[in-house]
C-alpha cells in the first residue's frame, strides 16, 4: 500500500500541471503591459540552484496572469579542485510547470521537479541518485495593471515531497510581488521582491529560515517572436542568521513558436555570497495554448 500511495503522489502532480493549462479562462488580460500569445518578451524565467530554489520556490514569478506548461532542464556545477578539500559537484534535472488563468486578474501555478540527479565529490567521496520532488503551488493576483505597467501578488508553498530526504521533510511558504513595464516598443523591464520561509523538520524540531530576494531584468525584443534579456538577482538570509546568500547575473534569451510553442535559455553565474556554484544553464521548452 505504501508504495502505491508514493506512486500517486508523481501521478496526481503532474495531472495537476496538464489541468493548469486545460480549459483556461478566456477573459481579456488586465491592460496592454501584458505579453500576447506570441510575444517572445514573457518573463522573467524561473532561475536559481536546485538548492536554493528547488520548484521553483523564491524564484519571483510573472507578473501576468497566464495559461501554459513548461519543461525546464536545469545543469549547474561547481568545481572546487583548486580548494584543498577537492570538492566538486553537478546536479542535472528536469522542472515541470503548469499555469492557469482563473479570470483576467488572477490565476494558480503548480511546479514540481521530476527529476534531479546529483554527483557530489568531496575530498574524494562521490554520492549520486536520482530524487523526485519537492513541488509547489502558488496563487497568483494582480493589484495594478494599465497600458505600460502591471504589478501582482503572489503567495507560494513548498510541498514535503521530495525522495532526497531520507530523514526529515522540509516545507516552507512564500510571498512576494512582481511587477512588469513596456519601456518603448522593444525594451521592457520586469521583476520583483520574494519573501521566502523555507522550514526543515527533524527528530521532531523544526528548523526555519528567512531569505528574501530581489531580481530585476531587460528584456529587447528586436520582433515580437525573438527577445533578449539580461539582468541579477540578490538572495539573502536574514533569519536565524544574517548571510549573503548570492549575487547572480543572468541572461538569455526566449523564442515563441508555431502553434503557441515557445523555446527559451537562461545562464546564470553566482559571483558573490556563500552559492559556490560557478555557472547554471537552463533549457526551456513551453507551450501557451
Amino acid at each position: 500500500m505504501r508504495g502505491a500511495r508514493s506512486g500517486a503522489r508523481p501521478a496526481a502532480l503532474i495531472a495537476g500541471i496538464l489541468l493548469c493549462a486545460a480549459g483556461s479562462a478566456r477573459g481579456e488580460l488586465p491592460g496592454g503591459a501584458c505579453p500576447g500569445r506570441f510575444e517572445a518578451a514573457a518573463g522573467p524565467l524561473g532561475g536559481g540552484t536546485e538548492t536554493e530554489q528547488p520548484a521553483d520556490f523564491g524564484a519571483v514569478p510573472e507578473a501576468c496572469p497566464g495559461s501554459d506548461l513548461s519543461l525546464r532542464l536545469r545543469g549547474e556545477l561547481f568545481d572546487g579542485s583548486a580548494a584543498p578539500d577537492f570538492a566538486g559537484r553537478i546536479i542535472v534535472g528536469a522542472t515541470a510547470r503548469g499555469r492557469r488563468r482563473i479570470n483576467a486578474r488572477s490565476g494558480i501555478s503548480i511546479a514540481v521537479d521530476l527529476v534531479t540527479y546529483s554527483y557530489v565529490n568531496n575530498a574524494g567521496l562521490a554520492g549520486t541518485g536520482p530524487s523526485f520532488g519537492p513541488a509547489t503551488v502558488g496563487y497568483h493576483l494582480v493589484l495594478a495593471a494599465g497600458d505600460r505597467t502591471a504589478v501582482a501578488a503572489y503567495a507560494r508553498v513548498l510541498l514535503p515531497i521530495d525522495t532526497a530526504r531520507q530523514n526529515g521533510t522540509e516545507t516552507g511558504l512564500e510571498l512576494g510581488a512582481s511587477g512588469r513595464a513596456r519601456l518603448s516598443r522593444r525594451w521592457l523591464a520586469d521583476g520583483g521582491l520574494s519573501l521566502a520561509g523555507p522550514l526543515f523538520i527533524t527528530g521532531g524540531q523544526a528548523h526555519g529560515r528567512l531569505e528574501p530576494a530581489v531580481l530585476a531584468e531587460v528584456w529587447f525584443a528586436p520582433k515580437p517572436a525573438f527577445a533578449l534579456f539580461g539582468g541579477g538577482g540578490l538572495r539573502l538570509e536574514v533569519s536565524p542568521t544574517f548571510t549573503l546568500v548570492s549575487v547572480i547575473p543572468r541572461a538569455g534569451m526566449r523564442a515563441a513558436l508555431a502553434h503557441g510553442l515557445w523555446l527559451a535559455f537562461l545562464a546564470e553565474a553566482p559571483v558573490a555570497g556563500d552559492d559556490r556554484t560557478n555557472v547554471i544553464a537552463s533549457l526551456f521548452v513551453g507551450w501557451t495554448p
